[in-house]
């Protein structure tokens, strides 16, 4: 075998075991999509909220076309907006969610983006369509005494 041949077999080899090295395929050593979003989903309920944003982070950059990135640049916002309690970059995640994933994520996000930026750090009572859920109206008088 020629050395041309063997550098082409050999360049042809390596080509193909780096394609066979995608992103969240199995057996590679990046973990998959769901694996992170599930991870991040984890450290959120165990309040670690820093290792949360920087797992949805991740899911974001490795994976930036897909539904689980829209849901993760959203759930940024939504941790910092009502766990961390940093208004202004909860309305920067929110934003970005928006601009970045108004194509790919589902209307109910993106709905709900848009009513959290409106209203994000405000009390309940400030938030017309909020303030009267949870009060207790008094049953009509149906006696006819008129209390």
């Amino acid at each position: 075998m020629s050395s041309y041949l063997k550098v082409t077999v050999l360049v042809l080899v390596g080509a193909l075991i780096i394609l066979g090295c995608g992103k969240g395929e199995k057996g590679s050593s990046q973990p998959a999509e769901t694996d992170l979003f599930a991870k991040a989903q984890e450290f959120q309920k165990e309040n670690k909220f820093e290792d949360a944003i920087s797992t949805y982070r991740q899911l974001i950059r490795d994976f930036p076309k897909t539904k689980q990135a829209a849901n993760s640049q959203f759930m940024i916002g939504y941790i910092y907006a009502n766990h961390v309690k940093d208004y202004a970059q909860g309305k920067i995640e929110l934003q970005r969610f928006i601009d970045n994933f108004q194509t790919t994520a589902d209307s109910g996000l993106i709905a709900g983006a848009k009513f959290e930026l409106q209203w994000m750090g405000k009390d309940i009572e400030d938030i017309p369509i909020l303030s009267n859920i949870g009060e207790s109206s008094s049953p009509p008088d149906t006696t006819g005494s008129g209390k």
